[in-house]
């Protein structure tokens, strides 16, 4: 079914990111790449110069901000995607398998309503940092997995929702 190639198809690129994602900062010399702090969709920086992998850190300078202090660090350097990017990368390869699992009953609406629910702690926590200053790595973290995971099933009810996910005869 069409469907599930789908959903394997983005299981497979959103993990292939992921790995990338983690992999770049060891591709460069300790401590290449710090203080990276730009607007997400406009390429703040020279990446075409640094090679193949620094088109991995042009990808997360277009989808993120890359501020410094709310970066993980690996090998001395910020990962080109912020911990709230990366968390919501990781709920989605959590969501996108639980859905290869699950797609038998994706087409049930009650998928898209919980999926809907998983993204609005993210959402008020997210308008509370700005609202209130507060600042929390590890909330982010957690409710960057708990939204990436929502993201998946609203995906997957997307992709089912005109049918069961069983094959047809």
């Amino acid at each position: 079914m069409i469907q599930d190639t789908v959903l394997r198809g983005l299981t497979i690129a959103a993990s292939v990111l992921m790995l990338l994602f983690v992999t770049a900062p060891y591709a460069f010399p300790y401590g290449t790449f710090v203080s990276l702090d730009g607007a997400p969709s406009v390429l703040d920086h020279d990446w075409p110069s640094y090679g193949p992998m620094g088109l991995v850190y042009a990808l997360g300078d277009i989808l993120c901000h890359q501020e410094f202090d709310r970066s993980f660090i690996l090998n001395g350097s910020q990962m080109p995607i912020c911990m709230r990017d990366l968390a919501l990368l990781a709920g989605s390869i959590v969501g996108l398998v639980v859905c290869l699992w699950i797609r038998d009953v994706l087409n049930d609406r009650r998928y898209l309503f919980v999926g809907i629910l998983l993204l609005v702690p993210t959402a008020v926590e997210w308008v509370a940092e700005h609202m209130f200053s507060m600042d929390s790595p590890e909330l982010r973290i957690i409710l960057g997995i708990v939204s990436g995971i929502g993201a998946a099933l609203i995906v997957g009810h997307a992709l089912f929702r005109n049918g069961s996910g069983a094959e047809a005869p």
